[in-house]
């Protein structure tokens, strides 16, 4: 396996075009193919559906992608650990976080830092919650953002933003956008699709349920992916829930849900440091950031999210 061919994939998949991923990294396009086809091939499964019109991620694609990009930033993270040991002033802030945080919200409050900060890289990574608590021990990351219920013992902690919680019906449940919010007390007999339960939603689901005194019927079966889980109501198999970030755009079948006090079920998504990682400057200097200036941002965030929910 070649890093050359994790690049072309990615950048097939960010470009939905194969002619055009091609001419992003300066190859030829029977070149790119074939070394995707390579890879494909190692790792045992297809990336990609290919026609004549369009190129998409299959779901072994979807779960793959976070990987292959987790890949080609360590090899830039290796880059830039190398010149801070010789330059100090090269300076890097390394942020894990489960696959359930709002990666558009994270990449939008960022601005104001990323521009008073110009010299200071910022390298992301999506991590399973295992793999984000040794790295966050092993201090390959500096902060890490995960639900509120999976936080882990013994690390500092600041709150960060909530995402609610919709739930969406299987094909012919009879629950629709009309019917409004529901209770989780309330919830059809209909078995709910969950993922392996490394991301966190598993356990973050069976904690908020426990907390009303309502049940959840696990679906027997996983899927691999949030859109897989979609997928998976349109076609009548079971129901799901997922946090707002992570519904499809095309998702118009999304129920809101609501706590038994009457509050919008939603997860609480929290910042994790160690105690020893504010030594670093560029560290300090974030979570000074992100106690003064992000709690402004999420607050304009929310009134947005809270105007297009009315709306």
């Amino acid at each position: 396996m070649k890093l050359r061919q994790l690049e072309f994939a990615l950048a097939v998949a960010e470009t939905t075009s194969f002619s055009r991923a091609a001419e992003q990294c300066h190859a030829t396009q029977p070149t790119l193919s074939n070394a995707v086809s390579q890879l494909e091939e190692e790792l045992g499964g297809k990336l990609f559906v290919r026609t004549t019109r369009k190129v998409e991620l299959t779901p072994f694609g979807t779960h793959m992608l976070p990987y292959l990009r987790a890949v080609l930033d360590a090899r830039a993270e290796l880059s830039r650990a190398a010149d801070a040991y010789r330059d100090p002033d090269n300076r890097m802030l390394r942020i894990g976080f489960s696959p359930l945080v709002d990666m558009k919200l994270l990449d939008r409050i960022l601005g104001p830092f990323r521009r008073q900060n110009p010299d200071v890289a910022i390298f992301f990574k999506e991590c399973l919650l295992d793999d984000l608590s040794q790295r966050l021990a092993n201090n390959v990351v500096d902060i890490a953002i995960v639900p509120e219920t999976m936080l882990e013992p013994g690390l500092e902690r600041r709150a960060f933003y909530n995402d609610p919680l919709f739930y969406l019906p299987r094909d012919g449940g009879g629950v629709t956008p009309e019917t409004g919010a529901l209770a989780l007390t309330a919830l059809p007999d209909d078995p709910v699709i969950l993922t392996g339960g490394g991301c966190g939603l598993n356990g973050a689901l069976a904690t908020l349920f426990a907390e009303d005194g309502a049940s959840l019927t696990a679906y027997p079966g996983q899927a691999i992916s949030y859109p897989v889980i979609e997928e998976w109501t349109d076609l009548g198999i079971g129901a799901g829930i997922l946090p707002k970030a992570k519904l499809s755009i095309a998702t118009n079948r999304a129920v809101p849900l609501r706590r038994a006090d009457g509050r919008a079920a939603a997860f609480t998504f929290e910042w994790l440091w160690t105690e020893t990682a504010p030594a670093k400057p560029e560290v300090a200097a974030f979570l000074d950031y992100i106690g003064t200036t992000v709690p402004a941002l999420i607050a304009g965030n929310a009134d947005d999210r809270l105007r297009l929910v009315k709306s």
